[in-house]
């Protein structure tokens, strides 16, 4: 006995995929948002190396590069206020080198170098110099780093310190 005959349109023979072969070589996945909206990359972030302090004039200046390139991704000052204290100013980061650690590798770094000459304590400016981060996250960014509000600057930004 034969088998009941399939309706035309189940009698075609199954087309099996064949292997896509692309031209598109090393292509990135669309960048993913998270809750704030920034976009996400899953990819391994870029290796950054902080440099020796440079001497200038009056201070001195810290740089964060690119993996082992001449592009600075980000940079922090820091000169004598004296009696035993250093002050932290100018610290940059480029936007696109933002969220990354750039930050908090160039204070360690400068929490370091003013410890190595002898100095004991910090002192800094709450100050944000762009749109790119809030007041409120700057102060939470230096309070995960050790430093304690010690009053308001003529400017009314706070002003912080860290002891050692």
């Amino acid at each position: 006995m034969r088998p009941p005959a399939k309706p035309p349109s189940q009698n075609r023979a199954v087309a099996r995929p064949q292997p896509v072969r692309s031209l598109v070589v090393n292509r990135q996945a669309k960048p993913q948002t998270n809750a704030q909206g920034r976009a996400e990359n899953n990819a391994r972030p870029p290796a950054y190396a902080v440099q020796a302090p440079i001497h200038l004039a009056q201070s001195q200046q810290i740089r964060a590069t690119l993996g082992g390139t001449q592009h600075v991704a980000g940079s922090v000052d820091i000169s004598s206020a004296g009696g035993g204290k250093i002050y932290i100013s100018n610290l940059r980061v480029d936007q696109q080198h933002r969220r990354q650690g750039v930050a908090a590798r160039l204070i360690d770094a400068a929490i370091a170098t003013a410890r190595r000459q002898g100095f004991r304590s910090a002192t800094l400016e709450a100050r944000p110099s762009d749109n790119g981060i809030s007041p409120q996250a700057l102060v939470a960014m230096y309070r995960r780093h050790g430093f304690k509000s010690v009053g308001k600057t003529g400017r009314g930004s706070p002003l912080m310190e860290r002891r050692w």
